[in-house]
């Protein structure tokens, strides 16, 4: 029989919440997250979030169930009077085990001709599927969800990857550097992210996707720093950006420096309100707009290098 158990929502004081949450530790429940009060803020590069030091916190707390819910929750009741009017029951609610269920939150997704799935997507899911981009989620960013990650692969399939070298900055979970190199682009595919737990998940889902070691070029760090610089290609025929919109100026001077003439450039990250500021920036370093797609207030843009020579 399966095991059920009671997941309790609480609104802790923020002055409480250390020392409850370490004697949680010792008690009978078991800890399951915190979640401190957010405000999300727009600036001028998209979103920020600043915490609310005033509010409670959100604390969810576990325990298996062995006797009738409400005593279950009388014997919570008792044990936060300890805390008198710092601890409050926002909810209660009656769970399977946990396990693997997190699992069904990360669902397969159509993009275009392709599909990004988790390796433990049921085969009848995607018995219609052509081409299957494997993903499992991890610590680093992108599983196939957002909209700037989707409309990029969307460009990618209307343009050529095949024996381009492409730069990938802001490569993140490597979601779009495997679309490449699973496409025929020039191996190494060059993978730059300032994340380190990039390199890990990149390289899991390599493997999942039967791609050799040296598929890819991992680089851990920041493109502007010269110990990373030195280890980018001297030219690359599509250079990837989705990082943001002030990131995406940022690294301007890098891709006039390695992408190579008539190449393509994919850009992203930024939001409707910062579009006009990136796109300026670029076509006046002499870059053309072919194209641009928006998935809410996310927009990207494909560009294309003017061709004229370096000095």
């Amino acid at each position: 029989m399966e095991q059920k158990w009671l997941k309790y929502t609480l609104k802790v004081r923020q002055d409480t919440e250390d020392i409850f949450v370490a004697e949680l530790l010792d008690s009978p429940y078991t800890l399951g997250w915190v979640e401190p009060p957010f405000e999300v803020l727009t600036t001028d590069n998209g979103y920020d979030f600043a915490q609310n030091t005033e509010d409670a916190v959100t604390v969810y707390v576990f325990e298996p169930m062995v006797q009738q819910e409400e005593e279950h929750q009388q014997l919570l009741r008792v044990y936060i009077q300890r805390w008198p009017g710092a601890i409050s029951i926002l909810e209660v609610a009656q769970v399977a085990e946990e396990n693997e269920s997190w699992k069904d939150e990360f669902r397969e997704v159509q993009v275009g001709d392709w599909w990004i799935a988790p390796t433990w997507t049921e085969p009848e899911a995607l018995k219609e599927a052509k081409h299957i981009l494997w993903m499992d989620p991890g610590a680093a960013f992108g599983t196939g969800y957002h909209g700037t990650t989707q409309d990029i692969l969307l460009f990618l399939q209307e343009i050529t990857v095949k024996d381009k070298v492409v730069l990938d900055i802001g490569a993140g979970s490597g979601i779009l550097s495997l679309y490449c190199a699973i496409n025929g682009a020039s191996q190494p595919v060059y993978a730059v992210d300032i994340n380190p737990q990039s390199e890990y998940q990149m390289e899991v889902n390599a493997a999942n996707n039967q791609l050799p070691a040296h598929a890819l070029k991992i680089i851990v760090g920041d493109a502007l720093e010269d110990t990373v610089r030195r280890e980018l290609p001297q030219q690359a025929d599509l250079i990837l950006l989705n990082i943001g919109g002030d990131e995406d100026v940022a690294m301007l001077p890098i891709v006039k420096e390695r992408i190579a003439p008539d190449g393509y450039l994919l850009l992203s990250g930024m939001v409707e309100w910062n579009r006009e500021m990136v796109r300026s920036t670029y076509e006046q370093a002499g870059f053309q707009t072919l194209g641009e797609r928006q998935s809410e207030e996310w927009v990207t843009l494909l560009m294309k290098e003017s061709g004229v020579t370096k000095k």
